[in-house]
């Protein structure tokens, strides 16, 4: 039985070089697609925050005059969108609509004294044209929603409100965007609205929430992004939560949604369910934050074009504030800086027209390569030969029986949960890729190893690589391929196992397996690594990796950070190049392959190179695992890392031959003094 599975074993190895093959033919269409629907929309649409400006106005001596230059500021700079939230007492305050007192004021106006068991919230109206639109929102939130009671009283001949709560909860209460702000954008001024809807006002009433929609609809609003922590409609428990109403009536007024970026966590119910009931109706806006506003305007610049070109986002959501300036002695509203972030050759405007996109109205991206979903099997199939391939250079007995089991497995879970299944292929896929790539090399250089290294071998040997790296590239964006990856609703799991056990797996094999033709030659290796006497030296250098180690994986991911300088040199490779290469990946990893390349043919010790050189193989797969790049950026920072990467190797390489000479020349009279 043990002999005929062997035979077996060694036929299987041989083939699964078929089954990687057949996978990554059928990823090919796959990523076509994902092409073809990253180029379905070319439109990037900047919105401006009108709440903002409202508020900014209220530090200002003509506010009227303020808001309206502002927004023509605003228009002629590009900016095609207002956005406009639930409207609140304090926002028709500033919109000049009303006039709000507290108890304390409104004793003191209409010299009553103050009543002891009253504290309530005293509007008046300054037109009559105000009270016929907001008398009637007003009264339907507080008196028929919250049961509140609302009186009517004037005063000098303005006709107001008395609502029985007092200012500071009257006022958290939303109510109904303002239509009056609706008709002054919208019909006078000519902007586009986008509305910020919440789900503070509890209970949920679909009668309502299609209310607003429909007066929303008749603005020309086509487009809602929730405002605050949640969708509206959303209640944690399950049954109470009227999401897929919102769903509904969204789709039935032709509207669609927006899912924000850079947020601390998702907002609740924003999930991908949500989205298919849109119809994917669905695009990412990237928000300028106010606490950015006061950045130089060539980095808030830098901000939004990187957004659109690097992140493929078509809706850049801008905020401002208004905030004392101590050193000037004057209210700063930063319009001035973020105009200048969006005029002119270096502005965000012209830049991102000069990469081929328009501003226009945002569209959802058109997912295409549904049809040909089913390709995905074969490219699961062929991850998992990837990966029985990827073992088999640790443990070559267990080549069939992994790939046996794991394709039972992966097709079984594909079957249960198809998500979890493509998360699970790509990681494997991601991982294993650039560790056999590697290991391939290490094996290919050493069994040809001559006496005389060639740099032209050691450059082909680094291209072939990465040519094999891309094997699992390929693999990563067939399978995770689909609008809720594009909107980030889904990604990438297990970036800093990536990022981690390539450089595990070549090590151990580095050391342990390197030469070894079984196990027990492993165990001999290994017993003989621990019996090993332990240096100050040693320990020297365990520090040093295992800090570099910690660094290195302290800059994975969103959250890692970076010095100024090296900002500074990110910003510029970005401006010189358009792309800008990774530079671990063509000042550290890419160079130190190709001269571990040229040094393993003369020197084994050489190998121990590749377990620092694995990162830049590595990379190159994570560079694509960003699932909301676009695949040509993507593809352009690969190729001018690998590019300058071989430059910056050859460079390594002649300094290490200049230096070797120098120690041939001079260490026989070193050694003798």
């Amino acid at each position: 039985m043990l002999e005929r599975y062997l035979q077996w074993n060694r036929q299987v190895s041989k083939w699964l070089w078929l089954v990687v093959i057949v996978g990554l033919v059928a990823s090919l269409p796959l990523g076509i697609k994902r092409i073809q629907t990253e180029r379905s929309t070319k439109n990037v649409e900047l919105v401006f925050d009108y709440r903002d400006l409202l508020e900014a106005s209220q530090y200002k001596p003509n506010p009227a005059d303020y808001l309206n230059q502002q927004l023509t500021r605003l228009k002629n700079v590009g900016v095609g969108t207002m956005s406009v939230y639930e409207a609140s007492l304090e926002e028709l305050k500033y919109s000049r609509s009303i006039q709000v007192f507290t108890q304390n004021e409104y004793s003191a106006m209409t010299g009553k004294p103050i009543v002891p068991n009253e504290n309530f919230t005293y509007l008046l109206f300054t037109s009559n044209a105000a009270r016929e639109k907001l008398q009637p929102l007003i009264e339907n939130v507080y008196r028929k929603r919250l049961n509140v009671e609302v009186r009517s009283w004037s005063y000098n001949n303005q006709n107001g409100l008395i609502i029985t709560l007092p200012y500071e909860e009257a006022n958290t209460k939303p109510l109904p965007p303002d239509p009056i702000t609706l008709d002054k954008l919208h019909n006078q001024l000519g902007f586009q609205i986008l509305a910020r809807l919440s789900n503070r006002l509890q209970p949920f009433s679909a009668e309502e929430f299609e209310s607003t929609l429909k007066t929303l609809s008749d603005y020309g609003v086509k487009r809602i992004v929730f405002d605050g922590v949640a969708v509206t409609g959303y209640d944690e428990e399950p049954e109470d939560s009227h999401v897929k109403e919102v769903a509904h009536l969204m789709v039935k007024y032709g509207m669609g949604t927006g899912a924000i970026e850079r947020l601390k966590a998702p907002q609740r119910g924003f999930t991908v369910q949500f989205v298919d009931r849109l119809q994917g109706n669905a695009v990412r806006v990237f928000p300028l934050f106010d606490t950015e506003v006061n950045l130089k305007p060539d980095v808030i610049a830098d901000k939004l074009v990187l957004a659109v070109k690097d992140r493929d986002i078509r809706l850049l959501f801008i905020n401002t504030k208004s905030a004392k300036d101590t050193e000037k002695g004057f209210m700063n509203d930063y319009m001035d800086n973020i105009i200048e972030s969006l005029e002119g050759p270096k502005g965000a405007v012209e830049r991102i027209e000069g990469f081929g996109y328009k501003l226009g109205e945002a569209h959802a991206f058109v997912e295409y390569g549904k049809a040909i979903a089913w390709l995905k099997v074969f490219v699961l199939i062929g991850a998992v030969a990837l990966i029985a391939i990827t073992v088999g250079y640790f443990f070559p007995l267990l080549v069939t029986l992994l790939f046996a089991v794991g394709v039972v497995g992966v097709l079984g879970l594909y079957g249960l949960s198809a998500s979890i299944a493509l998360q699970a292929a790509a990681f494997g896929a991601a991982v294993c890729a650039p560790t056999w790539a590697t290991l391939h090399a290490i094996r290919s250089i050493q069994a040809k190893a001559a006496t005389n290294p060639r740099i032209g071998t050691a450059i082909v040997v680094f291209l072939r690589t990465t040519v094999m790296t891309f094997v699992g590239i390929a693999y990563v964006v067939a399978l995770l391929s689909g609008l809720s990856y594009y909107l980030v609703l889904e990604q990438f799991r297990g970036v800093a196992l990536l990022h981690l056990l390539p450089i595990v797996f070549v090590g151990l094999y580095v050391l342990l397996f390197n030469g070894e033709t079984g196990i027990r030659g492993v165990v001999k290796r290994a017993r003989t690594l621990l019996a090993m006497k332990i240096s100050i030296l040693w320990i020297v250098l365990a520090g040093v990796v295992l800090g570099g180690l910690w660094y290195y994986l302290s800059r994975t991911g969103n959250e890692g950070q970076a010095s100024n300088v090296e900002k500074m040199f990110r910003a510029l490779l970005e401006e010189k190049m358009g792309v800008r290469p990774r530079t671990k990946e063509f000042l550290f990893a890419h160079p130190l392959f190709i001269v571990g390349a040229y040094l393993l043919m003369r020197y084994r010790f050489a190998a121990f190179a590749f377990i620092g050189a694995v990162m830049g193989q590595l990379s190159l797969v994570d560079t694509f695992a960003h699932l909301h790049t676009p695949i040509y950026i993507s593809a352009l920072r690969v190729m001018y890392g690998v590019i300058v990467g071989i430059v910056v190797g050859l460079a390594a390489i002649g300094i290490w031959n200049l230096l070797a000479r120098s120690w041939k020349r001079w260490s026989p009279s070193l050694l003798k003094e």
